[in-house]
């Protein structure tokens, strides 16, 4: 069973400080796979959050995947 930290408005907080700030994603695909990805949130929602990624792409996430640790901000060494 997974170890929940935070609460949904803990994760909502943590990434409204993150606005504008270049991070980096650890993103859990499933299967004990995950990807590394360098972006910057760009947008916040009531349910979610959009982070546009260094290549262009704009993902979104729920705030649901940040309380569950799906998606951790991990600290950017550029």
């Amino acid at each position: 069973m997974r170890e929940i930290g935070q609460s949904i408005i803990g994760a909502k907080e943590k990434v409204q400080k993150l606005v504008g700030i270049p991070v980096l994603l650890k993103i859990n695909v499933g299967r004990g796979k995950s990807t590394l990805m360098k972006g910057e949130v760009t947008a916040i929602f009531p349910a979610v959050f959009t982070v546009r990624m260094d290549d262009g792409q704009s993902r979104t996430f729920s705030y649901s995947d940040v309380h569950t640790r799906n998606v951790l901000f991990l600290p950017r060494k550029d």
